[in-house]
């Protein structure tokens, strides 16, 4: 899917998923946030929008259960690894709405632990990289670590990237304002 050249900016929402705004791992500001992005989308209408979906499988890596950090969250076919009903309900343009081909997945592997959307991918094999803009948008859950490994790649691949402060979810406030400043010095610009 080559964006059409009206959309010369892309916006991509991080995990906004039921886990992680009410589930298992519900994040702070997580409704805020979800506000947040979604008029920033209904106010932007010529951006393109794309959804990065942590989704795992039972036994995934980053479960406590196997090893990990975390509390089981976004299993697959679970209503926890769903994108938040709001995409579908509050924005205005159906085209910028959850759909196969704006809906990109990350860590599927059971043995891999992915915060970074960057190399999310598409249901028919097609990379996130593959369709971004050079200005990309970022909005989504959680600031210290989705969200921040997803733009150090962003940045690192040459994007120009701007970020939607009132869009982002956190596990703690003191961690979210140290990803906030390394963004910054990163040369980021928060909107």
């Amino acid at each position: 899917m080559v964006p059409d050249m009206k959309q010369n900016v892309t916006h991509i929402v991080v995990d906004m998923l039921n886990d992680f705004i009410s589930g298992t791992m519900a994040c702070l500001n997580a409704e805020n946030a979800l506000s947040h992005s979604i008029n920033y989308i209904n106010q932007h209408p010529s951006h393109q929008v794309v959804y990065v979906c942590d989704t795992h499988p039972v036994n995934h890596c980053s479960f406590i259960e196997y090893g990990g950090k975390w509390p089981p969250h976004c299993v697959v076919n679970t209503p926890g690894q769903e994108i938040h009903v709001s995409y579908y309900t509050r924005l205005n343009d159906p085209n910028k709405r959850p759909h196969l081909k704006r809906v990109f997945r990350k860590g599927t592997s059971p043995m891999k632990e992915e915060y970074s959307g960057f190399g999310a991918v598409r249901s028919d094999g097609v990379k996130l990289q593959e369709v971004l803009t050079k200005q990309v948008v970022v909005s989504g859950i959680a600031t210290e670590y989705c969200i921040l490994e997803t733009v150090k790649d962003l940045v690192g691949a040459g994007h120009q990237v701007q970020v939607v402060l009132e869009g982002l979810g956190y596990v703690n406030q003191k961690d979210h304002r140290a990803a906030i400043e390394h963004m910054k010095s990163m040369g980021v610009k928060f909107i």
